[in-house]
């Protein structure tokens, strides 16, 4: 798992509530760190939960779809 490719969504966020963001940023902080610190099982586990539930966003992917969906595309 390589989660330099992956961001914070920071939309999905928005629409939470207050004491749920702060949980967020803190599943997110936790990822960071225990990844960082070697602890890649912890680590996994939490990107699992920030991904499966739509606060991540792989970078690649969003590239793709833009690309996909013509905003990037070349015309001819």
């Amino acid at each position: 798992m390589d989660i330099t490719q992956y961001y914070l969504n920071i939309e999905a966020i928005k629409l939470l509530e207050k004491e749920d963001k702060g949980r967020i940023h803190d599943y997110y902080r936790d990822m960071v760190y225990s990844n960082s610190d070697g602890r890649k099982e912890v680590a996994t586990s939490y990107f699992n939960t920030l991904y499966q539930n739509g606060f991540l966003v792989d970078i690649r992917e969003e590239k793709l779809n833009a690309i996909l969906d013509g905003d990037n595309s070349i015309n001819s």
